[in-house]
């Protein structure tokens, strides 16, 4: 079912997961009914994961955000160009049906710095690496647990596997705090506070790498465990097609030269597969 594009196949060259179809909901701080997410478990056709490394494609991901929290009343934070920000877009019959940003830390600190340095230092004392996910979108029309699934488990792999990153923070809107707790094993960190940039109260979340294993270890792949509707875990990526996912993944990273620290994962878990 599933097809990894490969360079020559792919016109990018950036495509890391080729599989279902879905339609955009922002699911940070603007306020979607995140709780209303289609399980889609039949969907037909086919979609796509990239990184957006091309112009056009960043420009489109973010003017589908910027657009859900216009149509709510919210700000718009400014396009400014950030390299430690890398944004993985879901596509559907080449629309851009989802979008997640992953900004690694740095000497240029986070966004959720803003609100919640403190308590995000306190990780960082404790030598956690940190970074946040960011603009999370998909489509309003069949918000679908699988491509949001497959949005996390792509940047979950990104972040940790490649880069050696311990945790990740995001912060999201309260009405989403349960949400995000039950699925995908967040905790929150930080009380709620208005957050200026997009004037909307946020709530800082934040889950350790370690705890995102353990649930796709246990449930990834397997729609008909228990508990299996309440969560994201069941609707990741199988261990097979995760493999072909990290593979495309350690490509694109060789391909840009940037650095896969070593020890960052289990070898017997995720093997350096020969890149032809």
């Amino acid at each position: 079912m599933t097809a990894l594009s490969i360079p020559g196949s792919d016109v990018t060259g950036q495509t890391v997961f080729d599989d279902r179809p879905l339609r955009f909901k922002n699911l940070t701080l603007a306020q979607a009914n995140i709780g209303d997410l289609d399980d889609s478990p039949d969907l037909l056709g086919a979609f796509k994961i990239r990184v957006a490394k091309q112009a056009g494609t960043r420009r489109d991901a973010i003017s589908l955000v910027q657009g859900r929290y216009m149509r709510r009343g919210y700000q718009t934070p400014g396009r400014k160009h950030d390299p430690h920000l890398s944004t993985f877009v879901a596509f559907d019959e080449g629309q851009i049906v989802g979008t997640v940003g992953v900004r690694l830390d740095s000497t240029n600190g986070l966004s959720a710095d803003d609100l919640y340095r403190q308590e995000i230092d306190v990780l960082r004392a404790e030598g956690s690496r940190m970074c946040e996910f960011t603009r999370l979108a998909v489509d309003s029309t069949a918000a679908s647990k699988p491509v949001l699934a497959g949005l996390f488990h792509t940047a979950y792999l990104y972040a940790s596997v490649i880069h050696g990153y311990t945790h990740a923070v995001i912060e999201v809107n309260p009405r989403h705090v349960a949400y995000y707790e039950r699925a995908l094993n967040f905790a929150v960190i930080g009380p709620e506070r208005q957050n200026a940039r997009v004037n909307a109260p946020a709530v800082l979340l934040c889950v350790p790498f370690a705890a995102i294993a353990d649930g796709l270890d246990k449930f990834a792949g397997r729609l008909t465990a228990h508990g299996a509707r309440r969560s994201l875990f069941p609707y990741g990526f199988p261990p097979n097609e995760e493999i072909g996912v990290l593979k495309r993944l350690r490509e694109l990273a060789e391909a840009n030269q940037a650095p896969i620290p070593t020890g960052s994962a289990p070898a017997a878990k995720y093997p350096n597969p020969q890149i032809s």
